[in-house]
C-alpha cells in the first residue's frame, strides 16, 4: 500500500481544486481533464487499499488506521479509518466524482468560470471522503461543513433557474442548522466519555449517563436525517436538487445526502445501539411515511429533475428501514443500497442531463419516444428504473430485499409487510416516467434530437454497465457489506 494513501486519496483533489483556481489562466480548457484526473488520482489510492482492509478483518488483524498530532492537550489526532464500512463508500464517492468531472467538461462547457466550479466541485468531494474516512467526531463535523460551503456555492452560483440564490440559501441553513444540532451530541458525548475517537466510542458509550443517552441520540439522529431528507425534513431537496447542473445533482442526491446514513450506521448503531433498538418501531414508521410519501410527490411531477429529487427521498426511507431494523441482513442492505442507489441515482440525473442537453426542455409532457432518438441514454436510463424498481438481476435487488429481510429477521413482520408493499409506488411513478419519456410516437418538435455526446455518454454507459455488473455479481460488494454489518452490530447486545 502506498504511504498515507488515506491522507492523499482525501486531501489530493482539494489541493489540485485550489492549484487550478490559482493558475486557471495557464490552464484554460484543461481544468476539466485535470479535475478527472485528481478525482481518478483518488479512487484508485482507496483501491490500492481494498485487498488489505479485506484481508485484515478476515485476519483479525483490524483496520487501516492512520493517525497525525493535532490537538495535543486534549490528546485529539487528526486521521483515517479506513475498514470495510468505511471503504466502499468511499470508493462510491470517488468514482462518481470522477464520473461527475469528465461529465461536465461537456456539460458546463459554455458555462463562465469554470475554475472555481472545478475547484468547488472538488472540494465537496474532499468534505464527503473526509466524513467517511474521519476516524474522530470533531473531524468528522468538520469535513460535515467542508461538505456543505461548495456545495452551497454550486448551487447559487451555476443554478439553473433565477430562484438559485433563494433555494441556495435555504439548503444552506437547512442542512447548517442540522449540523449545529449535531455538534451539540458531538460535544454532549465528549464531556461524558472524554474522547472524540471513533474506535474508542463504542466502549466507554457506558459512561453517558442512561437521562441523557436519549437526548443526545435524538440530536445526532436529526442532524443526520436533514442530510438524508429524511420526511419531514425534507423540504430543502427538492430545489436543492433539481436547481443543481446535473453532474452536481448526481453528487448531491447519489452521494452527499448517503453521509448522514454513514452517520447513523457508523456512530448510532455503535455508540448507542440500545437506543437504535429502543427507538426501531418510531424509525420503521418514519421510514415508511418517506418511502410512501416521496414516492407519491415523485409521482406528481412534470419536471424530470424534480421527480428524480423525490425519489431520492423516497429512497433514504429503504435505507432508514433496514438500519432501524438491528438485524444483520437489514444493515448489510442498507450499507449496499448506498453504494446502489449512488450508482442508479448518479445514473438517472446524468441521463437527465442528457436529456435536456439535447431536448432543451424538462418538462415531461413535452418529451417522448426518445427510445428512437436517444437509444444509449434510454437503455441506461431504463437500467436505472428497473434497478430501484427491484427488478433482478440489477444491483438494488439484492440491497432492497435485504432491507425488507432484515425487518422479517428481526421480528417486525408487519413493517416488512407494509415495507413490500410501499415499494408499489416506486415501481409506478417510475415506469410511468419511462413509459412517457421513451415511448410512444416523437412529436414534430423533437424530430431533430440526437443522440448525445460522446463525452456525456461514457459515464452513463459506465454507470449503467456497474448496475448490470453488481446485479449479477453482488458478491463483489457483500465481501465487504456482510463482515460491515457485524462489525458495526458487535454492540448491539450492550449500547
Amino acid at each position: 500500500m502506498i504511504p498515507h494513501a488515506p491522507l492523499l486519496a482525501v486531501v489530493l483533489p482539494a489541493i489540485l481544486g485550489i492549484l487550478i483556481y490559482v493558475f486557471q489562466k495557464y490552464l484554460k480548457e484543461k481544468v476539466g481533464w485535470i479535475s478527472t484526473g485528481a478525482a481518478i488520482s483518488s479512487f484508485l489510492l482507496i483501491l490500492s487499499m481494498a485487498k488489505q482492509v479485506l484481508d485484515g478483518y478476515n485476519n483479525d488483524q483490524g483496520s487501516i488506521v492512520y493517525e497525525y498530532p493535532w490537538v495535543t492537550p486534549i490528546n485529539i489526532k487528526f486521521g483515517f479509518l479506513i475498514d470495510v464500512v468505511s471503504l466502499p463508500i468511499g470508493l462510491i464517492i470517488a468514482l462518481i466524482s470522477a464520473l461527475s468531472c469528465f461529465y461536465s467538461i461537456k456539460y458546463m462547457h459554455d458555462e463562465e468560470n469554470q475554475s472555481f466550479y472545478y475547484m468547488n466541485l472538488l472540494l465537496f468531494m474532499t468534505g464527503m471522503m473526509g466524513v467517511v474516512f474521519s476516524i474522530n467526531l470533531i473531524e468528522f463535523y468538520l469535513f460535515w461543513e467542508l461538505m456543505l460551503i461548495p456545495s452551497y456555492l454550486l448551487i447559487a452560483q451555476w443554478g439553473t433557474s433565477r430562484r438559485r440564490l433563494s433555494i441556495g440559501f435555504k439548503y444552506f441553513i437547512f442542512t447548517h442548522a442540522g449540523a449545529l444540532l449535531m455538534l451539540l451530541g458531538i460535544l454532549s458525548i465528549f464531556s461524558y466519555t472524554m474522547t472524540f475517537n471513533l474506535v474508542e466510542l463504542p466502549s466507554k458509550s457506558d459512561m453517558i449517563p442512561p437521562n441523557v443517552a436519549p437526548i443526545i441520540f435524538t440530536l445526532l439522529l436529526l442532524g443526520f436525517f436533514v442530510k438524508m431528507a429524511v420526511f419531514p425534513l425534507h423540504t430543502w431537496l427538492p430545489d436543492a436538487h433539481s436547481e443543481a447542473p446535473a453532474p452536481i445533482s448526481a453528487m448531491l442526491s447519489g452521494l452527499m445526502i448517503k453521509s448522514g446514513a454513514y452517520g447513523i450506521g457508523r456512530i448510532l448503531l455503535t455508540v448507542f445501539s440500545s437506543r437504535m433498538i429502543q427507538a426501531s418501531d418510531y424509525l420503521l414508521t418514519l421510514a415508511i411515511i418517506t418511502i410512501i410519501y416521496g414516492g407519491l410527490m415523485a409521482l406528481a411531477q412534470t419536471d424530470i429533475k424534480r421527480l428524480f429529487a423525490y425519489s431520492s427521498i423516497s429512497q433514504v426511507g429503504y435505507i432508514v428501514f433496514g438500519f432501524a431494523s438491528v438485524s444483520e441482513l437489514g444493515v448489510m442492505g442498507s450499507l449496499l443500497h448506498i453504494v446502489n442507489h449512488a450508482i442508479c441515482k448518479a445514473l438517472l440525473f446524468m441521463c437527465a442531463g442528457s436529456i435536456i442537453h439535447q431536448t432543451g426542455t424538462r418538462n415531461i409532457e413535452r418529451i417522448s419516444g426518445l427510445i428512437t432518438k436517444m437509444p444509449i441514454t434510454s437503455l441506461a436510463a431504463l437500467i436505472g428504473i428497473f434497478s430501484l424498481s427491484g427488478a433482478p438481476p440489477l444491483n438494488s435487488f439484492w440491497s432492497e430485499w435485504m432491507i425488507f429481510a432484515g425487518g422479517l429477521a428481526s421480528g417486525k413482520v408487519a413493517f416488512a409487510f407494509v415495507g413490500v408493499a410501499s415499494t408499489m409506488v416506486t415501481a409506478g411513478y417510475l415506469l410511468w416516467f419511462a413509459w412517457r419519456v421513451f415511448f410512444g410516437g416523437v412529436p414534430q418538435r423533437l424530430e431533430h434530437v440526437k443522440e448525445s455526446p460522446r463525452l456525456l455518454l461514457v459515464p452513463i454507459v459506465i454507470l449503467a454497465s456497474m448496475s448490470v455488473a453488481l446485479g449479477i455479481w453482488p458478491g463483489l460488494l457483500l465481501e465487504y457489506m456482510t463482515p460491515a454489518a457485524e462489525s458495526l452490530l458487535k454492540f448491539s447486545s450492550g449500547g
